[in-house]
């Protein structure tokens, strides 16, 4: 069968992002025998005219698209992409009768309502190998496992069966001249499933709970050949937490110790789980940073989020990475359950004892369906409304954000977290808060792609506060 695998996705904030998942179904399909075309949209600038001359050519006989965010995630700069992706959708139904899937993980959240909105009938919950196999080979929608499609004046869903071996990514069909000309990098993953409890996640709905590991010597091979291939010589472990388990991350460094694959690389990690050992092989193996998804340094709101870690731990992950000569970056959430003046400023105070290498600082949380935080903001009525989708009226597709109730004499009631945020931000020039448009790219890092700078960019932020 034809089958046409389209990327939604055209967001280039703060880089461009290849789809990674459309590579892992386009290498199951192939290996089925199928005919299999990848249409990215990220760096298309007539989406109309690409879209009519692709699809007129191939003629699909199948079309999947994948969305893989609806939002920016980003308060209160909150942007939707859902007009965009419904003009996108509305546009192929207008020139092709090929029946479209929708999936992807920005789907996957919202099954139901995104099927409602985009006027379509077809989904892939979570995982798409097994979905996508059993749509192209022609087996009944009522046992392809994932799946939920329109049935009467409702949706039914099939049962959702994780994969044990999902196989290897063709890559053959993605830009990865573009993405690593613009994003700086390429993407890879190591496992699948999340066994962690934080209250705002999503992975654990996404991809399950049990963590299904890659062999190493797989993610050394194929990181060789992205490196031969495509030229890729850095990459980003999109893996929510790379260094659980701590043996997994261990012998993914040994086998690129040994293969001496000339790749750099950074990697999300949680705190609670780096060994000192973990540190060296990182350092030796091509690690030029880390990305910590620490959140908070008040031991009472990390225990409020549901983390695994506590505010010692982060002290030690960032001294120890400093003295391996790696660069640290800290994810920080302020306005969590519990939030105050006096825990934002214990995690100012800390944050600047530490002087990282760059920190990240979200404004609010958002809230998706189905995890505990959202069950905690309608209860407790701190939802904030993000940016709107349908002319003012309420959707559930809207973006809202947890946003605790922080008052402090010096500021004015309605914004001191806000305030708060921007103050110590302002003068730190390691800190980048995108909901305030703090060092949060611009032009000067379309710049820096273009003359070749490779990898994260906030590893330049020390020292460039003029810059950016």
């Amino acid at each position: 069968m034809r089958v046409l695998l389209i990327s939604a996705n055209n967001e280039k904030k703060p880089y461009p992002v290849a789809p990674l998942g459309l590579a892992y179904l386009s290498g199951a399909l192939i290996k089925e025998g199928h005919d299999v075309r990848i249409l990215d949209l990220c760096f298309v600038e007539n989406v109309e005219i690409f879209l009519n001359t692709s699809i007129g050519e191939f003629s699909p006989e199948l079309i999947g698209v994948s969305i893989r965010n609806v939002d920016n995630l980003t308060y209160p700069l909150s942007i939707s992409y859902l007009p965009f992706i419904k003009s996108v959708t509305d546009h192929i139904k207008a020139i092709t009768d090929a029946p479209i899937v929708l999936g992807g993980s920005g789907f996957s959240i919202f099954p139901n309502s995104m099927l409602d909105y985009l006027g379509l009938d077809l989904g892939v919950i979570g995982e798409g190998e097994k979905a996508i196999k059993g749509l192209a080979g022609g087996e009944g929608i009522e046992v392809i496992p994932n799946l939920v499609f329109r049935e009467g004046n409702g949706f039914s869903r099939n049962m959702i069966e994780p994969i044990e071996d999902f196989g290897r990514p063709f890559r053959g069909g993605i830009d990865n001249e573009g993405y690593l000309k613009w994003g700086g990098m390429g993407n890879i993953q190591t496992k699948r499933g999340c066994p962690f409890n934080c209250i705002y996640c999503t992975y654990p709905l996404i991809d399950g709970r049990k963590v299904r590991l890659r062999e190493p010597d797989d993610i050394g091979e194929e990181i060789g050949r992205m490196h031969r291939e495509y030229g890729i010589d850095h990459i980003f472990f999109v893996d929510d937490i790379f260094n659980y388990p701590v043996e997994h991350a261990e012998t993914i460094c040994r086998e690129m110790i040994r293969r001496k694959i000339n790749v750099r690389w950074t990697a999300f990690c949680n705190p609670a789980f780096m060994s000192p050992s973990l540190f060296t092989l990182m350092k030796e193996a091509g690690c030029q940073g880390i990305e910590f998804g620490t959140d908070s340094l008040s031991e009472h709101v990390l225990k409020n989020l549901g983390k695994s870690f506590s505010p010692e731990d982060v002290v030690n992950a960032c001294e120890s990475s400093g003295k391996a000569g790696l660069g640290a970056a800290h994810y920080i959430i302020f306005g969590g359950p519990g939030e105050t003046p006096e825990t934002m400023k214990e995690t100012f105070e800390k944050l600047d004892r530490l002087d990282p290498t760059a920190v990240i600082a979200m404004i609010g949380i958002r809230v998706y369906p189905g995890t505990t935080i959202e069950a905690m903001g309608r209860g407790d009525g701190l939802l904030k409304r993000g940016a709107v989708i349908d002319d003012g009226k309420v959707n559930d597709l809207d973006p809202f954000f947890y946003l605790s109730s922080v008052e402090d004499p010096t500021h004015r009631e309605e914004d001191t977290l806000i305030e708060m945020v921007r103050e110590h931000a302002i003068s730190r020039p390691n800190w980048v808060v995108p909901g305030l448009n703090i060092r949060s790219g611009g032009e000067d890092f379309i710049k820096l792609r273009k003359i070749g700078k490779r990898g994260p960019l906030w590893d330049l932020l020390k020292g460039n506060a003029q810059r950016f």
